[in-house]
């Protein structure tokens, strides 16, 4: 990927097709085999499919604004390390996300090729936040027949922010509710940090 950002259309594009296409717009396609979408009309059963460790997830495209590579990183310091800092994207500072610290897995160097999808949380005040991920895969069609309902997990494993488990062929992907995604002290965390 270069280091141009993905612009985002406006949500009430009718097609989810072009969004995609205005996400990736300046993407150089060495990849496109795997940028495969499956599209239909209805945007919000449209998700984002991306990739940590060994799992891949989906979050609903209408929540996401941007998909870029990482930019200069201004790191705060005293604050966790699941937040590795700031990025100022055209004049909006944006906090960033570990989501390799998340989910507790090895952590990697950053560089211009790590991957940040740029989305909004919150229902009332809406908060921008970056997610490092390790990979962006697909836009894919979810519909409600391909979902099905979180498993019942023993021991300590969290998995409130979990919605459905999605299906895409022979793929499960995991759908995750950005609302219950983070806990009050990330979003506090997040707030202050946005601040600068």
């Amino acid at each position: 990927m270069n280091s141009d950002s993905f612009e985002s259309p406006n949500p009430a594009d009718p097609s989810a097709e072009e969004r995609f296409t205005e996400l990736y717009k300046d993407i150089d396609h060495e990849d496109e085999d795997m940028l495969v979408s499956q599209l239909n009309m209805n945007v919000s059963n449209q998700y984002v499919v991306f990739s940590v460790g060994d799992e891949e997830y989906g979050i609903p495209i209408l929540a996401v604004q941007e998909i870029i590579s990482l930019p200069n990183l201004t790191r705060i310091p005293g604050i966790p390390e699941y937040i590795p800092g700031i990025i100022n994207l055209r004049g909006n500072i944006i906090p960033l996300h570990l989501l390799r610290s998340k989910f507790q897995l090895s952590l990697e160097a950053l560089n211009n090729n790590t991957i940040v999808i740029i989305v909004q949380i919150g229902d009332k005040q809406k908060k921008t936040v970056g997610l490092i991920v390790d990979a962006v895969s697909d836009v894919a069609s979810i519909t409600e027949e391909n979902q099905r309902e979180t498993p019942d997990f023993s021991g300590n494993i969290d998995v409130s922010y979990v919605e459905k488990i999605g299906q895409i062929g022979q793929k499960m992907v995991i759908i995750i509710n950005l609302e219950r995604f983070f806990t009050e002290k990330e979003i506090s965390v997040i707030e202050n940090a946005s601040k600068g």
